[in-house]
């Protein structure tokens, strides 16, 4: 199949085929025939360095990757199934994991598995605060390479009511695979519901910020989308080749099978263009619906319109057309229906760029300001105008100035009070500032205390813990001042200011007058 490539990437096609050898198709025909997938095919695998294809790649990561999925398609989509659904958890560390997660998940690449995304991600497991952490009780359904994957991508609801993203370990206490599905297609791929009960978690194990899950989620589901169609091709490709192996012809069915054939190249060069979109940072969603949706609508329509030619081989038992029939029908499972995939494209299309924005804006940098900044941002934010006369409770308020442990200087104390005041906030603490006498128990965020949504939210000397910032999910606009560069508030903020509260203070107080 001529598919427009590169050098580099023709250079790598051709690495990718020579490493379907003897050995790894003995060990697919013997998963494909038993329905399970032996420890030996993820060693084969890993021996032949498959899984850590494109992670090396400065620029080209998930082109690379696609060609991967494409190349396995074609001689087993279980194992093509597999990596795709790797690589879609892979994407996401990469994209919104914090340095050491980089390190932990991807130096030593471990299996990883996550839900079917045939549907839109919703959060079926509850995320309770606890110490340093939270609990997780719920039940994933369907979830891909169950038993054996050594980490989950799992989308939890935590508080105050926004999903989050958490890395959960397979041997983690509480972590049970039940309901194992026998697929008609995809032989050996495993296919189970994962229950979690009371697992704890930590922040270093949670993938993004809090309330960010969905977005992540939207964006593992495009990749899977991209890497599927990618899967659906290399069927139809297959499909070919053993048509003409096996037709009852003298010369090979080319005029039958060329709409088959067309089918499999517009497939693959929809899934390449989606993953060379992605590499580059354009907006790829409505990309990855689109192929998604002429994967599931058109590929089995394709091949069961072909599988006559090979005559009655074509409704054996052993029937290789059944086989891969069976594994296209699996698809929607994974992608969506053609129905859920033309919402899809239809919504990232009407709403474009607004629905791409909230998922490529929610893992920018925070704006790093100065006190020269400090003028502008009082001016983009409003702060002189609307200024609320009655302000509330930290609950209802639209804008909050919150108090940390950096701020315990009474000098501070008074000056915050003055700007809170000045922009009609209302002041709020965190827990070690409730037991002095001016503060109480009302004014706390996170924990079991109070959760809130203002417009805008300025931290003064917050450090920032798990509960804290489950807390602070709801805000709008968060700008934090603290000396550390890399207290976990500031990875949640959109503006941060890194240095002393008070000479953030001066500059404000310059700023408003």
């Amino acid at each position: 199949m001529n598919l427009n490539l590169t050098a580099k990437q023709s250079q790598q096609w051709r690495q990718l085929l020579s490493l379907m050898d003897d050995n790894l198709m003995a060990l697919v025909a013997d998963m494909e025939a038993s329905g399970k997938m032996a420890p030996t095919v993820l060693t084969a695998l890993q021996k032949r360095g498959l899984p850590r294809t494109g992670l090396s790649a400065d620029a080209d990561r998930l082109s690379e990757q696609t060609l991967g999925v494409l190349a396995m398609a074609q001689q087993s989509a279980s194992l093509a199934t597999l990596l795709a659904t790797w690589w879609q958890v892979v994407d996401a560390v990469t994209t919104y994991g914090t340095a050491q997660q980089k390190h932990d998940y991807l130096e030593t690449l471990q299996l990883m598995g996550l839900p079917a995304m045939g549907a839109p991600a919703t959060a079926a497991v509850t995320a309770m605060p606890v110490a340093d952490g939270w609990q997780l009780t719920g039940t994933v359904t369907h979830v891909i390479n169950t038993g054996m994957a050594q980490t989950y991508l799992v989308l939890a609801q935590t508080p105050p009511d926004v999903p989050s993203a958490f890395l959960v370990r397979a041997d983690q206490p509480g972590v049970k695979v039940v309901n194992q599905l026998e697929t008609l297609g995809l032989r050996g791929l495993a296919l189970a519901d994962l229950t979690l009960e009371q697992v704890k978690v930590t922040a270093s194990d949670r993938l993004g910020a809090i309330g960010q899950g969905l977005a992540i989620f939207q964006r593992v589901q495009a990749v899977g989308q991209m890497m599927l169609s990618a899967v659906g091709a290399g069927i139809l490709e297959h499909a070919g080749r053993q048509i003409q192996q096996l037709a009852l012809m003298e010369q090979p069915p080319l005029a039958e099978l060329t709409p088959l054939l067309a089918t499999s190249r517009a497939l693959t060069l929809g899934a390449l263009s989606t993953a060379s979109q992605a590499d580059e940072n354009d907006a790829f969603f409505q990309s990855a619906a689109l192929t998604a949706w002429q994967t599931v609508s058109q590929s089995t329509p394709q091949l069961l319109s072909v599988t006559t030619l090979i005559g009655d081989l074509a409704y054996g038992v052993r029937s290789p057309m059944m086989a891969l029939t069976q594994d296209l029908e699996m698809l929607p499972l994974l992608v969506g229906t053609a129905h859920h995939l033309a919402t899809t494209f239809a919504t990232h299309t009407l709403n474009a760029p607004a629905v791409e924005a909230a998922t490529s804006e929610a893992h920018k940098e925070p704006e790093q300001l100065a006190v020269s900044d400090l003028h502008r941002v009082v001016k983009k934010l409003n702060l002189t105008k609307d200024v609320p006369v009655n302000v509330g409770s930290i609950a209802t308020a639209k804008r909050i100035v919150t108090l940390g442990r950096g701020a315990l200087d009474p000098a501070v104390l008074l000056q915050a009070q003055q700007l809170a005041k000045w922009i009609g906030a209302a002041i709020a603490v965190t827990q070690p500032l409730t037991s002095l006498e001016q503060f109480s128990i009302d004014q706390q965020i996170g924990g079991d205390a109070v959760s809130v949504a203002p417009e805008v939210l300025i931290n003064l000397g917050v450090s920032g813990d798990d509960q804290y910032l489950a807390g602070i999910a709801g805000a709008r606009h968060v700008l934090s001042v603290n000396r550390d560069a890399t207290a976990p508030i500031m990875a949640a903020s959109h503006q941060v200011f890194v240095g002393d509260v008070t000479t953030f203070l001066d500059g404000m107080v310059a700023a408003l007058n």
